[in-house]
């Protein structure tokens, strides 16, 4: 285990930035949008405030308390708490970034495509042909691999090529100056996106659509399920994300206000964006004559972000269209590298803590292994595969994660579960009683409401699914157990097994 002390954030604000560009992801710009639409408008947000502020802030407290006193990763915190086992169920979630980035990488050379497409105004008026065969080359099944496309590779490696670039510098040098150019200018180009279309003809009526609230939904035990679901999904939780950034906090650092802002940061980043789908929802109904309930037919964030929105884009003119196209892609660009840095970075601080590796070398060997993986989601069966892994890699193993630091870390880390940040005086504070209670139950309902529909029929998508989630839980054992292998340098060996007494002074 490396003993170098990591470097610290230049200021709480780049902390907070960070972990906005963190949590902001495809979801909050495309999805949200979505989710508003079918599911009652205005009323949609009720639930979700409520899931931000019971679910939501209390896990990212407790991951971001994690990282402040132990300075470590995810894996070798869970390893001061637990031994062998919690490096076990902290490399699983590793694993499980590492997945989602070979994706999310790919995900991101997306935006990069089409932001260029849309500057030389490339994109066909029939944007999904153009989307499935002509940039995906997609296949007809799962089974079918096809052939790569060169496009999103040559995109994708540029996407690595740049995280490595910022990653390989320390945090305030890398990933706190980019993130706190990139973050704010993101907030203003979404902002002046939805001015612009509500002032459209019709644009106006999407401001109603978006805030009139449908109360009717709100009885639906179902909608209230996926709302704290998609939430703890958006927020990247029990992924030891956060964990891996608030490791590298220093003393002063508030742990509670910086946490309220980076949730009110992720709402806010959603809610501007479905102004400005919903804006431009209602222009397009206005001046097609088009029902608006009719428009958006899917929540798919694929066929909303490249499909639809191209669409839309065509009633704008040429020039306006290339205009709005390239700030909108790009916007998405942001929200993706941002995220893409947040993965390198968990998965780089665990293999530098845990293998005693210098940052630098760290940072390549995260970015290299997720370049390579990123190959196989270039092929024309990508987008079936990335179905087939999501509910697990973005569900079930992500809920296991975040069961998993509840229990261990407010449950048997006595140094955890007692620290002031908890307390108000000697009674519990909301958010403590929410992690410590509610958090749990909800947790457990959404993990067991997942694995009762893996039960439903078996196919070739959940076969790959459980044979990788199989396959990471024998390859997390493998590498919690590689430092008794004696690879390591004994002072390495060491620091992994014991507790370091500095560091137990300090927490």
């Amino acid at each position: 285990m490396s003993n170098q002390t990591p470097a610290t954030w230049n200021k709480q604000s780049g902390y907070v930035w960070s972990l906005i560009g963190s949590a902001v992801g495809f979801a909050n710009v495309l999805a949200f949008s979505a989710q508003v639409y079918k599911n009652g408008g205005g009323a949609f947000l009720i639930p979700y405030m409520l899931a931000l502020f019971a679910l939501g802030v209390p896990m990212l407290l407790l991951e971001g308390l994690i990282g402040y006193q132990w300075k470590l990763p995810i894996v070798s915190a869970y390893g001061k708490v637990l031994g062998t086992k919690g490096r076990i169920l902290g490399w699983l979630a590793i694993l499980s970034c590492t997945t989602i980035g070979g994706f999310y990488v790919v995900l991101t050379g997306y935006t990069v495509a089409y932001t260029y497409f849309s500057a030389t105004n490339q994109i066909p008026a029939d944007s999904q042909h153009f989307f499935l065969h002509t940039f995906l080359n997609i296949t007809p099944s799962l089974a079918e691999m096809g052939t790569i496309s060169w496009t999103i590779l040559i995109s994708t490696l540029a996407v690595c090529a740049t995280t490595w670039f910022v990653l390989v510098r320390n945090v305030k040098d890398g990933i706190e100056r980019i993130c706190t150019m990139f973050m704010p200018l993101m907030a203003f180009i979404m902002t002046v996106l939805a001015i612009v279309m509500i002032c459209l003809p019709g644009g106006f009526d999407g401001l109603v659509f978006y805030l009139k609230p449908d109360f009717s939904r709100l009885s639906d035990p179902t909608l209230w399920r996926d709302v704290f679901g998609q939430l703890f999904f958006s927020l990247s939780l029990g992924l030891g994300i956060i964990v891996g950034y608030s490791r590298h906090t220093g003393q002063s650092t508030n742990i509670s206000r910086a946490m309220i802002w980076v949730a009110l940061g992720d709402f806010a980043v959603s809610f501007i964006s479905g102004l400005a789908i919903f804006g431009c929802l209602a222009h397009v109904s206005y001046s097609q004559n088009i029902p608006f309930d009719s428009i958006l037919t899917t929540d798919s964030t694929f066929d909303i972000g490249f499909i639809l929105f191209p669409q839309m884009l065509k009633f704008f003119g040429t020039t306006l269209s290339c205009i709005i196209g390239v700030f909108f892609f790009s916007c998405i660009f942001i929200a993706g590298i941002t995220g893409v840095f947040s993965i390198v970075e968990s998965i780089a601080g665990n293999v530098e803590v845990e293998f005693s590796l210098s940052r630098k070398a760290a940072v390549s060997i995260s970015t290299l292994v997720l370049s390579a993986f990123s190959v196989l989601f270039c092929m024309g069966n990508a987008s079936h595969i990335i179905d087939a892994l999501a509910p697990m890699v973005l569900g079930i193993n992500m809920l296991i994660g975040g069961l998993g630091l509840i229990i261990t870390f407010q449950y048997i880390s006595a140094t955890t579960k007692r620290d002031p940040l908890w307390y108000n005086g000697s009674r519990l504070t909301f958010f403590a009683f929410c992690l410590r209670y509610f958090a749990p139950v909800i947790l457990l309902v959404i993990l067991f409401s997942n694995l009762y529909q893996e039960i439903n029929g078996f196919d070739l998508a959940k076969g790959i699914r459980w044979f990788w989630f199989a396959s990471a839980l024998g390859f997390s054992a493998f590498l919690a157990k590689v430092p008794d292998f004696g690879w390591l340098p004994s002072r390495s060996k060491a620091e992994i097994h014991s507790c370091d007494a500095k560091r137990l002074m300090e927490v």
